[in-house]
């Protein structure tokens, strides 16, 4: 009988280290090693690369940076209006000498326009929060996060903020509580009294599942900027106050953005690569310098949205219709199909 549990027993935990093997058996690369670092809590820079804890905020991060975003301003046709980032980070940004302490940014619309349509990132659940202290109305979106064999291992949460759900409701759009998917309308108005003018606030959060972190703007235990119940941010990060038990990072949005054109391994088609006109109009041609068998061909806007892709063969011309396209500049990448090497291009449309 012992004999018989033995055999149960590990047949269960080589079960088990099966299934699981191929995601916690992986390393992932340290947060400050990649070229796109976000914020984490100190005990993350504080402890060992080695240790089994910091891999697992690696693979959070890197799970959670599988999610390309929708741009809050961007619609279906990857149209926006014109727009400024305000960014910075520690540098007396903010009014009266003040700063961010974590990765955000700012979306000023051309000449401080309020109505304003504001597009879910992706698929979640949305929170409503009406006359907070700091940033008076604003709104949450929640996805979990899964790894490779859908074990949920935290969850994203991506807000925006400075904006005046009295009249989204008359608008009624009414989405407390309620699920969106990547694209939606999530929003139309800002609020004009914002200090700086009206903007949009869009910040991207971490939290594993341990943590008890929620997602109203600045969990602080003690008051706004007391530094009594949280500890200061370690590592690249030398400014800000976290309280670890609330959650485990801040996410750059340009993290989110672009991976979806910073995931190639090697580039090696790009030699003479002649692109005409410069700029261009209707129809633009990527001539390479030599025939490739099967080419796959994606056009992006700048902040990494897939617009439109096709498949091209034997050929070293590539010619693109950009008619449909509003102004502005847009990546291309060209991906061999047999070496899956690739590279980007960009493309200006007048």
């Amino acid at each position: 009988m012992m004999k018989t549990r033995t055999i149960i027993s590990l047949i269960i935990f080589l079960g088990i280290l099966f299934l699981t093997g191929n995601t916690y058996s992986q390393t992932y690369p340290n947060n400050e090693d990649s070229e796109y670092q976000d914020m984490l809590t100190p005990e993350y820079y504080l402890t060992g690369n080695n240790e089994p804890f910091r891999n697992e905020i690696n693979m959070f991060v890197h799970f959670a940076r599988l999610d390309s975003f929708h741009h809050p301003l961007e619609d279906s046709t990857g149209h926006a209006p014109q727009y400024n980032i305000h960014r910075g980070f520690g540098d007396g940004i903010g009014l009266n000498g003040t700063s961010q302490h974590h990765p955000a940014i700012d979306l000023h619309i051309e000449n401080g326009a309020t109505n304003v349509l504001m597009y879910a990132a992706y698929d979640g659940i949305i929170k409503t929060y009406r006359d907070a202290p700091k940033y008076r109305d604003y709104l949450s979106l929640t996805k979990n996060i899964e790894d490779s064999i859908g074990n949920i291992i935290g969850k994203m949460v991506t807000l925006y903020a400075h904006i005046d759900l009295n009249l989204d409701s008359l608008d009624n759009i009414l989405l407390n509580g309620q699920a969106v998917s990547q694209g939606d309308i999530i929003s139309r108005h800002l609020y004009s009294g914002t200090l700086g003018g009206p903007h949009i606030h869009f910040e991207i959060r971490y939290y594993r599942t341990n943590d008890v972190g929620y997602e109203v703007f600045y969990g602080f235990v003690g008051p706004e900027g007391s530094t009594t119940l949280t500890e200061p941010s370690a590592g690249i990060w030398s400014y800000g106050y976290w309280n670890p038990n609330y959650g485990y990072g801040f996410a750059d949005p340009e993290n989110h953005f672009t991976d979806s054109l910073t995931s190639i391994a090697t580039v090696n088609i790009q030699d003479k690569i002649k692109i005409f006109p410069i700029p261009t109009k209707d129809n633009v041609s990527i001539k390479l310098n030599k025939s490739y068998h099967k080419l796959n061909v994606s056009i992006y806007s700048l902040v990494g949205r897939l617009i439109n892709q096709k498949e091209v063969f034997s050929t070293a011309l590539i010619n693109m219709d950009l008619s449909k396209l509003n102004s502005g500049i847009y990546l291309v990448r060209l991906t061999d199909l047999e070496t899956t090497t690739s590279t980007v291009v960009k493309v200006i449309r007048e």
